[in-house]
């Protein structure tokens, strides 16, 4: 049932935290939707969500699937994808983390934001359930320690060691049935494969176009049906990534970054770098190393 609105909302990480991650337990009789936790209506994020359920119910919907949770499951949504949750019940026992895409490594998504897996509510078995269920307990309980430089180093490893068991179990659904690959599927995987190894050079989508040998409006018209963005979200997506990454790992100045990405105009970068991410270079490099 449509809700009325003109658009659907996009949930931003960096509105609700600085550190690229949030991480909570789901505890019985918590109350998801007024704690915030899970949010009931439909919309987007532009971050992974990972839910670890151990014990209750769950029904929601992804672009349009619906899914039921229960007991012993593991739910991934990606950024783009429009979900939205009609009931979880209040026993419900696990874990969420909602994870910032330059988190995760380049081949782990490789796997994960694959048009064509399937990427429905699984049960990974019960001792690799044990095995992610004590990575996130441990993660959690160093990040509620005095905040150190060393220790939040650990639970970094630590949530990229949970997501790289994720990948790992969603990899192996590769070699079952997936159903019949549609167009858009398969256009939106070549895309996003050649954005992956050329989005320092062709920065236009009439150069992805052309690249694949498309139209251009048939190429933006099968990668907004697969993930419900446009051709362009996608490009400034990799390439700010790729600078988000620069300016937390590097000493590079915002100049030596907007060459390195292949921009020739330095301003121009860092006008397109505040449109995308919501804020200066700058101020990244500022808020990501306090």
């Amino acid at each position: 049932m449509a809700t009325g609105r003109n658009t659907i909302p996009l949930h931003r990480l960096e509105e609700t935290t600085t550190d690229g991650f949030v991480l909570k337990a789901l505890l019985h009789d918590h109350d998801l939707a007024q704690e915030d936790v899970i949010s009931l209506d439909a919309h987007r994020d532009d971050h992974y969500l990972f839910l670890l359920m151990e014990k209750g119910k769950g029904r929601g919907m992804v672009d349009f699937q619906v899914f039921n949770l229960k007991g012993n499951n593991l739910l991934l949504i990606l950024p783009g994808q429009v979900h939205k949750y009609s009931r979880v019940s209040k026993d419900t026992e696990g874990w969420f983390l909602a994870m910032d895409t330059g988190l995760i490594p380049d081949e782990f998504r490789a796997v994960l934001e694959d048009p064509l897996l399937a990427l429905r509510p699984i049960n990974p078995g019960a001792p690799c359930m044990e095995q992610m269920k004590r990575c996130l307990e441990l993660a959690h309980d160093l990040d509620q320690q005095t905040a150190t430089g060393y220790s939040k180093r650990a639970v970094y490893s630590l949530l990229t060691t949970f997501v790289a068991m994720v990948t790992n179990i969603y990899a192996q659904q590769r070699d079952m049935p997936i159903g019949k690959r549609s167009r858009p599927q398969v256009i939106t995987r070549d895309f996003r494969a050649l954005l992956i190894q050329e989005y320092k050079k062709l920065k236009s989508p009439g150069d992805y176009a052309a690249a694949l040998h498309l139209s251009l409006s048939y190429l933006n018209e099968a990668v907004k049906e697969a993930t419900g963005f446009t051709v362009t979200y996608w490009i400034h997506q990799e390439v700010m990534l790729e600078a988000k990454r620069l300016l937390y790992h590097s000493s590079c100045t915002v100049k030596e970054i907007a060459y390195e990405l292949g921009y020739e105009d330095p301003t121009y970068f860092s006008r397109l770098f505040k449109k995308t991410v919501g804020k200066t270079p700058g101020e990244f490099r500022e808020q990501y190393r306090k």
